[in-house]
């Protein structure tokens, strides 16, 4: 009894990172409203999509504790894929609602103990980097991922929106997920470029201004944590 506690204690953080996890969700909440106040005022004709003020809050919430390494990051980035998946259904982004409905939520379900229980003798997993080889694998993982998901979005949704940049941010987006639940540095090299940036043009392009301006915030995250893990890395 006194074993399964401790395995629920560290999957959900200690009381540093519960007092942290609290801090960030009133302070993403508040930011998130603040969005949407900024694209009624300044959008012609936008409405408040509740999908996308939620999907937006958790996905905030998601990336600044995932900066710190607070386990707690994994049950709100649950939270924003079932909700993108919806908002992204609405707008017409098949690949996106692909992405968060079929491999964002499944391998945070795997990631979120792997943090906890994937280091040595099932201790925390720490940060690390990939060698030569295994970043040569990564970037065949998204060229070879981008053809394969252009190929099934032109078979089950011709006509949909930007496939080719659609197809690009969903198999960059599966490699970062996949090293990111590995707690590997490249991952967010790859949140920069690859799905951040390309994200930011991708959702302008579809009117999504809310979700643009939240990879906006998601790449002046990214750019923090690469620096924060890096010197993680050199302290183990």
């Amino acid at each position: 009894m006194n074993i399964q506690k401790s395995w629920v204690n560290r999957l959900l953080g200690d009381k540093q990172a519960h007092k942290e996890h609290i801090v960030v969700v009133l302070s993403m909440l508040v930011v998130t409203a603040l969005y949407q106040f900024i694209a009624t005022t300044v959008i012609a004709d936008y409405a408040v999509n509740w999908f996308e003020f939620v999907g937006t809050w958790a996905g905030l919430t998601c990336v600044w504790l995932t900066r710190t390494q607070n386990v707690l990051c994994w049950p709100w980035g649950i939270v924003s894929s079932i909700a993108f998946g919806f908002f992204f259904q609405q707008i017409g982004l098949p690949g996106q609602q692909w992405l968060n409905w079929g491999y964002f939520l499944t391998i945070q379900l795997w990631a979120w103990p792997y943090w906890v229980f994937g280091g040595a003798n099932r201790t925390e997993l720490q940060v690390s980097r990939l060698g030569a080889k295994g970043r040569g694998f990564a970037l065949l993982a998204v060229v070879g991922g981008t053809y394969v998901v252009y190929t099934l979005i032109g078979y089950f949704s011709p006509g949909s929106l930007y496939p080719v940049l659609d197809a690009l941010v969903v198999a960059a987006s599966i490699t970062a997920q996949y090293l990111l639940g590995r707690k590997l540095i490249e991952s967010w090299w790859l949140w920069l470029g690859p799905v951040n940036l390309l994200s930011i043009g991708l959702f302008f392009s579809a009117g999504a201004y809310v979700v643009m301006a939240l990879y906006v915030a998601f790449f002046i995250h990214a750019f923090f944590a690469l620096r924060h893990w890096y010197r993680e890395e050199h302290r183990v």
